[in-house]
């Protein structure tokens, strides 16, 4: 018989398996920028932006790829109550409002 346990730490295992097969590779940015775009220098991006801007009570959030390896990145209080997402672009850096570049049809 087998225990309760042990079948939580399986499913969590093919759980994390499967995420991990699932997760885009970050694609590479363009050559002048000469980096790969990760999550994490995403949100650096954004936090420069959001510094640069003068919005001391802004921070980067949560951040994600979307189908195309571009990055969106939510954009937080210092509470971490979000305010808005932008969307990094894999393919030359540049930082657009999420809402903006959406597909309509």
């Amino acid at each position: 018989m087998v225990r309760f346990p042990t079948l939580v730490a399986a499913a969590f295992a093919v759980c994390i398996t499967g995420a991990a097969y699932a997760a885009p590779a970050p694609n590479e940015v363009a050559a002048e920028l000469g980096q790969t775009l990760t999550l994490g220098s995403a949100k650096q991006m954004v936090a420069d932006q959001l510094k640069a801007s003068g919005q001391s009570t802004m921070r980067p959030g949560r951040a994600e790829f979307d189908a195309e390896g571009n990055v969106k990145v939510e954009i937080v209080t210092l509470q971490g109550l979000p305010v808005s997402h932008v969307l990094v672009h894999a393919n030359d850096g540049k930082i657009t409002d999420a809402a903006s570049t959406k597909k309509r049809g």
